[in-house]
């Protein structure tokens, strides 16, 4: 009996035996420890009434209803049953319970009933089903944000297998456009943006890695259909253009004036003079004017001029072009101008498009000095600060009232003027567009009251953008 005692007592699980009455002939260390009763208070006595006697719901659980006593009444073997059982302090677990019929001679002489706790377990698969339900339920918000998200939406895992929602197919029928080339760059795990024409729209892309513990799970990219705000930007963009060749048009018709005047009293000199002499000296003056409307002739159609592609570009010239076509203007002001243009290199532009950033600076400049002042221009070359890129650098300022502290933070969003009644509120705005279109960078500085003024600041890299073309195109 000891040696048996000592081979029930070293099993992992808890063990006791049952007579037909259902009290229990021997138990293992195992369960008198589980239980928390003396072997001797287990052994002989009614085991059901121990350690089974009520439900988990704490209803009382007859022996008659036990499925441990149907193995005596059934001669039936239980199998992994899961129930609650209950220790000698009230406390209770829950146990994964099997039984065996003790046969001798063809009669079932008794049970042995072997148990675990499976308390932990248990929880444990509580726990993940309770995950698993919360994920699935994650999973089908987010499925929901994601369809009703107003742009398209496309998930990519490192397979190469996308996803997209409802939006994305009715822009491009569910496949990433293969103009873009965010998606690819967010599965190589950088971020990305990117503005292409389709065959059909304009779409801007934003894409971005998903990452989980370092490692790059795939890639998520969200387009939208920006063919309509673009058409609307380039409406602006013309009417911009148109507004600044009309205010052109009105300086130019002032300096073509005074050597047309000029030539028309040379021409009555001429006409009333006797002497050759005088004559020859008239005609030259005359002949002088003439040149004076042709080289203005010559710059306005130097600022109308559009290229297709970005060439090389002397900014020094460009300016005394943009600037020549004000002389009258400034004149009749009483502005001083301050030109200083040290040597630079050639600058890859588009010429039409820089000739209207500088227009609407010397423009502005002037307006903001009608009763007079002095407007400084400053050229000179200037890497970048933090790339090192060569460049050039164009400031542009005035001695005007300077601008109003709540227009400066909105100083080149369209719309936004400080001329109220001439004003498009549109030139800065696209000033902007075209320095950056160009890789570069426009800056404001203005101070009113004392030493009161406004300086514009425009830096422009040497080779231009590198994607300038494609914009262009």
């Amino acid at each position: 009996m000891q040696h048996w005692q000592a081979l029930l007592d070293s099993a992992g699980e808890g063990i006791w035996g049952l007579d037909l009455e259902g009290n229990c002939t021997f138990v293992n260390r195992m369960a008198v420890n589980c239980f928390g009763f003396a072997s001797e208070e287990m052994l002989g006595n009614n085991m059901h009434e121990l350690v089974h006697h009520h439900y988990p719901d704490g209803r009382h659980f007859p022996g008659s209803e036990c499925p441990i006593y149907d193995v005596v009444r059934k001669s039936k073997a239980l199998r992994r049953l899961t129930d609650t059982m209950f220790r000698k302090d009230g406390s209770s677990f829950v146990a994964e319970i099997s039984a065996q019929p003790v046969v001798i001679e063809g009669r079932v002489a008794g049970v042995v009933v072997t148990f675990r706790e499976v308390t932990e377990l248990r929880q444990q698969q509580e726990n993940l089903r309770r995950a698993y339900e919360l994920a699935e339920q994650k999973t089908a918000e987010l499925d929901a944000v994601i369809e009703s998200m107003p742009h398209g939406v496309y998930i990519a895992t490192s397979d190469a297998k996308v996803r997209s929602n409802h939006v994305a197919k009715m822009m491009s029928g569910g496949t990433f456009p293969a103009e873009l080339k965010t998606l690819e760059t967010a599965l190589a795990g950088k971020w990305s943006t990117e503005t292409v024409k389709t065959s059909d729209r304009w779409i801007r892309s934003v894409a971005a890695p998903i990452f989980l513990n370092g490692k790059i799970l795939g890639g998520v990219a969200v387009n939208t259909d920006v063919t309509q705000v673009r058409l609307q930007d380039e409406a602006l963009r013309k009417s911009e253009k148109l507004a600044a060749v009309g205010q052109l048009a009105s300086s130019i018709a002032h300096e073509i004036n005074n050597p047309l005047e000029s030539i028309t009293n040379l021409l009555y000199l001429i006409r009333q003079s006797e002497s050759m002499e005088d004559t020859q000296h008239y005609a030259a003056l005359a002949q002088g004017e003439l040149a004076r409307v042709t080289e203005i002739t010559l710059q306005t159609l130097r600022f109308n001029r559009q290229h297709s592609k970005p060439t090389y570009v002397d900014m020094a010239e460009l300016l005394r072009t943009v600037m020549a076509l004000y002389t009258g203007r400034t004149l009749v002001r009483n502005i001083e101008i301050d030109l200083k243009l040290m040597a630079t290199p050639r600058v890859r532009v588009l010429e039409g498009e820089i000739r209207q950033v500088i227009n609407n600076l010397v423009r502005n400049a002037l307006d903001a000095m009608s009763k007079g002042g002095r407007l400084t221009i400053r050229l000179h070359p200037q890497r970048d600060g933090l790339s090192g890129t060569p460049g050039v650098r164009l400031t542009v300022a005035d001695i005007g009232e300077g601008i109003k502290p709540e227009m400066q933070e909105h100083l080149f969003e369209a719309f936004q003027t400080t001329k109220e009644l001439t004003g498009t509120g549109l030139g800065l705005w696209v000033s902007k567009g075209i320095v950056e279109k160009h890789g570069g960078r426009i800056r404001a500085r203005t101070r009113r009251g004392e030493r009161h003024g406004t300086v514009f600041s425009v830096w422009l890299p040497v080779e231009g953008s590198p994607n300038l073309v494609a914009q262009v195109n």
